[in-house]
């Protein structure tokens, strides 16, 4: 074998050879392609950095001048190509599911992101080669070296929680979680390429074994390369579901290994791995920072009900549908809505922390968490609660003594909803606890509005809220109704406002909220009896009497129960409800699973007729009743009647299952196309917000 195949340099030759290789011949240097690959994504997060100032210059504007609408050609044209953007972000395909098995398409928009950052690394890579080339294998095995090394910042940069990237495009980690995960996966492909063609070039000469067993620099990039495939296979979705936690402890021993080993491997441009090293630890000690401040006491004035060391302490509440409340009084945190902490019990969940959304807003004086029992730690939780609840768990109230809880964050950004026109606001299950908040806080403005210590562009919100049983509506019922009694009173206030909030809760048995239309086929209907209730409103007379006609137009199905005792019907809780999706402008009960027959139905205007005549003499009664409807909610529908009153830019958020976060974002980017949002039409913008749980 001749050995001179594969010449030694020293380390000042190796340098100066790799920064220089190929310029003679028009080929860039390594280091040269390093430096250029950083160029490019500076470039794509300075112009991320770029929209995000635009978005607070917006939000200036229209405070200013409470206007959701573009006020000059300039920001007509920024509008155009905004809508154009959204719609080519949030298309995607439909779902396909095969048995039990769903495939998902991801959207339009992330589709093209990691296409584009795959294209411009393989370009990188190859650039002025001919991979034909046998003589050119083994400096293009140091160009796909030189930048797989390049793209380790770029990795952690996206993975942690005080995210660099994301304080700059205004996006929070959770968010850049997937481009994370992708980054990662193209460099494994990087670093593939990189073995590839080293083997590719030794095995001309059966020289693969050798190298192996001989040659340090090479077993220590083998073993990277080794350490690299094993963090991208427990990666994926399926190996995560199994255990979070586990899969974390895994993740960072794993990278850490991964590191070391190309510490070891490298005899050039270390300076990245370093960065790696200082990103994290970056990102760890300030993540400890900020917890010591949202958890002692000492660094916040003393109040009462806190301890004098640590402030938290929480209440854990069951309620019905293996929902557990959090509650945690008089926090030292500060946050805003939409936002989330990880949430920590060691004396429950010993080792483990949690992201939950925050469900109170910080007038409340409380940090209020709901929070679904699945598995694990969230499963730990509501069997602690329901163990050590001093009344039973179906009961919705009581709770047990007090445990030290930690909070870290908060974390999440939501663009202020308080610059649009109009919000839709869509909820399934315990995704409420992202838009109750949100809701609380446009109808808080709304008040300090009227004493003109506070201006907002907001004119109507709608709020819509599926739940799989009636009996889940207390979860959030004070806090609704209230919202809805503000309204009143401000309208009361205000007789010329258009403030105006339109609330209605769906009852459904489908825990998915699938976008499908065929599984809704509903059993034989047993004998019921219709539940009607009044809705007051600004509408009615001051001593709360209500005309014939008025009545006519609030009294609506409230609730179906059936009268049959050896009927189970569909509801967990015994009430009517159904996975067929229905409009709230015709009857929700002809869908009921429980509901009455074909006979009670046809007697039903009778019915509707006696309830109106007494409601006509009942007193007004000192809370607005919440609109319940049986079955499913058409978002399309829903969604098109908030942006056709709509006199300005629009803002639907959903926080629930992937079947209603997909059907949402489907019926913005049709509604988006279909109205020609900003291209000559007058139809105004659409902001989407997707929120998946957070549990």
């Amino acid at each position: 074998m001749d050995f001179t195949l594969f010449p030694r340099h020293d380390d000042d030759d190796m340098d100066m050879d790799m920064g220089s290789m190929g310029t003679s011949s028009g080929v860039p240097g390594y280091f040269y392609m390093q430096k250029m690959f950083w160029a490019v994504i500076g470039a794509v997060i300075g112009f991320a950095a770029l929209l995000n100032l635009l978005d607070h210059i917006l939000l200036w504007q229209r405070q200013r001048s409470l206007n959701a609408k573009p006020k000059s050609f300039i920001w007509s044209f920024y509008a155009t190509m905004t809508a154009v953007g959204r719609e080519i972000n949030g298309a995607s395909m439909p779902t396909y599911q095969f048995k039990s098995l769903k495939l998902r398409a991801p959207s339009l928009g992330k589709t093209v992101m990691v296409l584009s950052y795959l294209i411009t690394v393989l370009v990188f890579c190859f650039y002025k080669y001919d991979t034909g080339d046998q003589w050119s294998w083994e400096n293009i095995a140091y160009r796909c070296g030189c930048i797989a090394q390049a793209q380790l910042p770029l990795v952690f940069l996206l993975a942690g929680k005080q995210n660099i990237v994301g304080f700059l495009s205004g996006i929070s980690y959770e968010r850049l979680n997937w481009l994370h995960r992708w980054v990662s996966r193209i460099l494994w492909l990087t670093a593939t390429f990189h073995l590839i063609f080293w083997f590719r070039s030794w095995a001309r000469y059966d020289y693969i074994k050798v190298k192996l067993s001989t040659d340090q620099m090479t077993q220590t990039g083998f073993a990277a390369w080794c350490i690299l495939t094993a963090v991208m296979a427990t990666s994926f979705a399926p190996m995560r579901r199994v255990s979070y936690e586990m899969f974390v402890v895994m993740h960072i021993i794993l990278f850490a290994g991964f590191i070391g080993a190309v510490m070891l491997h490298v005899d050039y441009g270390k300076t990245y791995v370093w960065v790696c090293v200082g990103l994290f630890f970056f990102d760890r000690v300030l993540r400890f920072v900020v917890t010591l401040v949202a958890n002692l006491s000492f660094f916040h004035r003393q109040s009462p009900g806190r301890g004098r060391i640590w402030a938290n302490k929480a209440t854990l509440t069951p309620l019905p549908g293996d929902v557990t409340r959090i509650t945690i009084d008089n926090p030292v945190l500060r946050w805003t809505p939409g936002q989330h902490v990880f949430l920590a019990c060691h004396t429950v969940v010993p080792l483990q922390s949690h992201p939950f959304s925050i469900a109170s807003l910080e007038s409340d004086n409380k940090l209020e968490f709901i929070v679904q029992a699945r598995k694990g730690g969230t499963r730990r939780f509501h069997r602690f609660a329901s163990k050590n609840s001093s009344l039973p768990a179906h009961s919705g109230v009581g709770g047990a003594r007090q445990q030290l809880a930690a909070v870290e964050g908060p974390y999440g950004k939501i663009r202020p909803l308080r610059q649009f026109d109009s919000i839709c606001l869509i909820a399934g299950g315990t995704g409420a606890t992202f838009t109750v908040p949100l809701m609380r806080d446009i109808v808080q403005r709304w008040k300090a509005s009227i004493d003109g210590t506070l201006a907002i562009v907001t004119r109507k919100v709608r709020f819509v809220w599926v739940v799989k049983s009636q009996d889940r509506v207390g979860w959030f019922k004070d806090q609704l109704e209230s919202v809805l009694l503000d309204v009143q009173r401000i309208r009361q206030i205000d007789r010329y406002t258009e403030k105006e909030v339109d609330l209605s809760i769906y009852v459904t048995c489908d825990e998915e909220l699938e976008a499908s239309n065929t599984d809704g086929v509903c059993q034989p209907a047993a004998r019921g009896v219709v539940q009607l209730s009044d809705r007051r409103s600004s509408e009615a007379g001051v001593d709360g009497s209500l005309t014939k006609k008025t009545l006519d137009e609030k009294v609506e199905v409230r609730s179906i129960a059936s009268a049959d005792a050896n009927n189970d019907g569909c509801g967990p809780d015994g009430t009517c409800c159904c996975k067929t999706a229905v409009d709230e402008d015709g009857m929700p009960a002809k869908c009921c699973c429980c509901g009455p027959s074909s006979s009670s139905l046809s007697s039903s205007s009778s019915i509707k007729e006696k309830t109106l005549e007494a409601l006509s003499t009942r007193p007004a009664e000192p809370r607005p009743q919440l609109k319940l409807v049986a079955g499913r909610p058409k978002p399309r529908n829903i969604i098109r009647k908030v942006l056709e009153e709509a006199e300005g830019e629009s803002a639907v958020v959903v926080c629930g299952p992937q079947g209603l976060q997909d059907d949402v974002r489907r019926s913005v980017v049709a509604l988006s196309d279909e109205r020609a949002v900003h291209k000559g039409t007058g139809a105004q913008g659409i902001y989407l917000h997707v929120e998946g749980f957070s549990y």
